[in-house]
């Protein structure tokens, strides 16, 4: 969350941060999801692909 606040400002920041943390529970697949340059609520597609 403060690497999305660092990125993406504080109002952009805290949204994307608090959706990164909800995201992390059992029932969403797990992996490397860095944050991204662009905002964005969704995880990182990117990385997805490269698995």
């Amino acid at each position: 969350m403060v690497t999305a606040l660092q990125k993406h400002g504080a109002i952009k920041g805290l949204l994307m941060g608090t959706a990164r943390i909800l995201r992390c529970n059992p029932f969403v697949p797990g992996g490397y999801d860095p944050v991204p340059d662009y905002f964005t609520l969704k995880r990182n597609r990117q990385t997805q692909s490269a698995k």
